[in-house]
């Protein structure tokens, strides 16, 4: 599990008790809304590009040209793109044979994923079936793992048979993953998935959103903390290199993605969370949905170069300011507009922005 994880995971589980008690109002149409249109259609696209990745590399191996690496990068970035509209959602399927962090292994600070890459080509990669993928390790299994070998000369595709053929056995697998978590969500409920003892007195809709809620809050924090603050250096040294897919370049636009699914979120369902919201907690709602427009406003003010090496930190820090408030803004508008309508939401003392 990595850092930002254990960290909000252990702040949310002490501030944040589950199974509040905003059950007077009628969540069913919201949750709809969110798992239809939010999550299961997210993950039918990732689904669907993920199949499209594992053909691209299956053409680039059977003809290793340029030209098809460079196809095959196309499809990595459409369906990095498709994760991080899902990336939010560490709940459901995907947290099933840690399929999570098998998506995307990061921070890898040690660089494991590279020496374990190395490992594996060693082995006889044609015996790399189910046995082997149910006891894998989460680094070398999806989108960390194949960005590695589009993108780092030491692996590369075209000249180096053994990495090309590791490389379809891994985005097979990922391909797989993608549409067994579809599958389910397509199959199954959102509250299928919120359990609760049996003297539990609580209604199982307002505890689904609940649940939506704090992973909503926790991804606030992992994307403030460690996909900006960390590799810029905030609160110590600098070193973009540990972005998160900073070799492929998809750094500040997976960002964008996170981003804009906040505010999917908000809107999702007819009534929507925004739409109830503003019938019991006017001036709460109003506050989230400007605090939401203004992280798309100022995330699209950054440079495509912002985790560039040619930009110097100094540069860096100031011009990532207004992102890093307008995160902690919607963070905290978030908790209080939760909090009025009834759920049993904490003090993120995280914040002191």
């Amino acid at each position: 599990m990595t850092t930002w994880l254990k960290t909000a995971s252990l702040f949310f589980a002490l501030t944040f008790p589950f199974f509040s008690v905003a059950s007077s109002i009628n969540w069913d149409a919201t949750l709809e809304g969110i798992s239809n249109d939010v999550i299961a259609k997210n993950y039918l696209h990732f689904s669907k590009s993920a199949k499209q990745l594992n053909e691209n590399t299956n053409i680039l191996c059977l003809q290793p040209t340029q030209e098809n690496l460079i196809q095959t990068q196309v499809a990595f970035k459409q369906n990095l793109a498709d994760w991080q509209k899902v990336q939010w959602l560490n709940f459901g399927p995907t947290t099933l044979f840690m399929r999570y962090h098998s998506f995307a292994y990061w921070p890898d600070k040690k660089g494991i994923t590279q020496r374990q890459l190395r490992q594996l080509v060693k082995t006889d990669i044609d015996d790399l079936e189910d046995d082997f993928w149910r006891s894998a390790s989460i680094a070398v299994r999806g989108l960390t793992a194949i960005e590695s070998i589009l993108y780092r000369s030491d692996l590369d595709p075209l000249t180096q048979e053994k990495y090309c053929q590791l490389l379809t056995q891994i985005s097979n697998h990922h391909q797989n993953s993608a549409n067994d978590i579809y599958a389910e969500w397509k199959s199954g409920q959102f509250n299928d998935w919120v359990f609760a003892d049996d003297d539990d007195e609580i209604d199982i809709k307002t505890a689904a959103l609940e649940k939506i809620i704090l992973q909503w809050l926790e991804h606030i924090v992992m994307v403030k903390d460690s996909k900006i603050k960390q590799p810029i250096g905030w609160d110590s040294k600098a070193n973009v290199k540990l972005a998160e897919f900073y070799r492929s370049g998809q750094t500040l636009a997976s960002i964008k993605q996170n981003i804009q699914i906040y505010h999917d979120i908000y809107y999702a369902g007819t009534p929507s969370l925004f739409d109830i919201s503003r019938k019991n907690s006017p001036q709460k709602a109003e506050e989230l949905k400007h605090a939401l427009k203004n992280n798309i406003i100022e995330v699209n003010r950054l440079s495509q170069n912002f985790f560039d090496n040619d930009l110097s930190d100094i540069d860096r820090k100031n011009a990532a300011k207004n992102i890093i408030t307008t995160l902690s803004n919607s963070q905290r508008k978030l908790t209080e507009l939760v909090t009025d309508l009834g759920f049993k939401i904490g003090f993120n003392s995280r914040d002191g922005d």
